[in-house]
């Protein structure tokens, strides 16, 4: 059996796969469907999300020039910033490991468990446009920890996520 050479062959420096911008960008998707919703009916934070995750490792989030420090070379290169928002798939997931790791540092070494409370669809709306209640909800499933945990003579730490996308928590 023959095996073909691979001599001088690499990895390219980027794979060019598409970036999740691309979905909202093709054909002005986001665009067409945002003129189509009932005014008010899609929260300002939302909008603005969408609009970092499309211009997030662009231009037009700014950019810095290097050039080579060699007399001979004019070569230069962007690196463009990123929008570090908790919404983009490249920046929320950097974000989010490392609010994982503070939060790891602060929690003693001693056994823990994950407890989630979840809120039935039929209720979805009425939080949908209550915004505030996301908050009171966090803040009353702590307090049945506590509740159930005072009865049992345990003093738990509490810190309480709120996730408001998808079902599956992935």
């Amino acid at each position: 059996m023959q095996h073909s050479s691979l001599a001088g062959w690499r990895y390219p420096t980027r794979l060019m796969l598409p970036r999740f911008a691309d979905i909202f960008q093709q054909g002005n998707r986001w665009l067409n469907w945002l003129e189509k919703q009932p005014e008010g009916s899609v929260r300002p934070v939302v909008t603005e999300s969408v609009t970092k995750i499309m211009a997030c490792g662009t231009t037009l989030m700014g950019y810095t020039q290097w050039c080579c420090s060699s007399p001979d070379c004019c070569h230069t290169k962007k690196v463009c910033f990123r929008c570090k928002s908790r919404s983009c798939p490249h920046c929320g997931v950097k974000a989010g490991a490392q609010w994982i790791q503070y939060l790891l540092s602060l929690v003693p070494d001693c056994p823990w468990q994950h407890i989630v409370f979840t809120l039935p669809c039929l209720y979805w709306s009425l939080v949908f446009h209550n915004r505030w209640l996301l908050a009171e909800m966090s803040r009353i499933a702590a307090d049945v920890i506590l509740e159930i945990c005072h009865q049992a003579d345990v003093e738990p730490g509490i810190f309480t996520v709120i996730h408001t996308w998808g079902r599956d928590q992935q």
